[in-house]
């Protein structure tokens, strides 16, 4: 019988596809896991839990919990959780959307807590740092990307509880920074508007995304920072995508 473990991972489309995938190749495996979603949003808790009902695995039990990273942290140090083996999953390349030196703060407080023999996390992570490439990825011709940007706007809106942001008067702006390896996106007033008493000129970029990307070099630097240590490495062909 094999002992079972424990699997954590953020929720979110990208992460649950990937997620589905493992599951599915441990549960074939005869493996038991039981694998915890977390979700500051208890909408999409549920969403991702519903993706994966409980016929779906013979060996493979799914479990939710609702709250921060922080929470998940104070989880992770549970008396009935600690002593167990443990691998924290990030799979859709989250990490690239701190600045470098948050990315490695934020994975070391995870480095600290998972101090068991067997305790592992794996990450998604982005090393393409060809500008045309990486810009066709953000901005791409169906204007995907575009509409998520729109619907942060029109979620800010609904926070809000008014109009603030009206869409036909904001463009979306994509652009690669190739001295700091990482694509930005910014929303800019197509005239002048005023947002909560603060006036936003016209062709003003103000940024709402970053995506860093690592070279070798730099997630080398990342772990290192992290108090970890690579174990293993999948890439794909073109070794710009990996998870560690």
């Amino acid at each position: 019988m094999n002992k079972m473990n424990h699997g954590y991972s953020s929720s979110g489309n990208s992460n649950l596809r990937k997620v589905n995938i493992l599951l599915k190749a441990l549960d074939e495996a005869g493996k038991r896991i039981d694998y915890y979603a977390l979700d500051l949003s208890y909408v999409e808790l549920e969403r991702t839990l519903s993706a994966m009902p409980d016929d779906t695995f013979q060996h493979v039990k799914c479990h939710g919990l609702y709250g921060t990273y922080d929470d998940g942290l104070v989880w992770l140090q549970k008396d009935d959780i600690k002593h167990k083996p443990k691998t924290v999953l990030s799979l859709g390349s989250s990490i690239g959307n701190f600045p470098r030196p948050d990315a490695a703060g934020f994975l070391h407080s995870f480095a600290d807590v998972l101090k068991g023999p067997k305790d592992t996390l794996l990450i998604g992570l982005d090393g393409c740092k060809d500008p045309d490439k990486v810009w066709h990825a953000y901005n791409d011709s169906k204007g995907i990307t575009f509409k998520f940007y729109q619907n942060g706007l029109l979620n800010a809106n609904k926070i809000l509880g008014k109009q603030a942001f009206l869409l036909d008067q904001w463009d979306i702006v994509g652009t690669y920074n190739d001295a700091e390896g990482k694509h930005e996106a910014f929303i800019t007033p197509l005239q002048d508007v005023v947002v909560e008493g603060v006036t936003c000129h016209k062709g003003e970029k103000i940024r709402i995304e970053e995506a860093y990307k690592y070279n070798n070099e730099e997630a080398s630097t990342l772990w290192q920072c992290a108090g970890m240590t690579e174990k293993h490495k999948w890439t794909n062909g073109q070794i710009d995508y990996g998870e560690l």
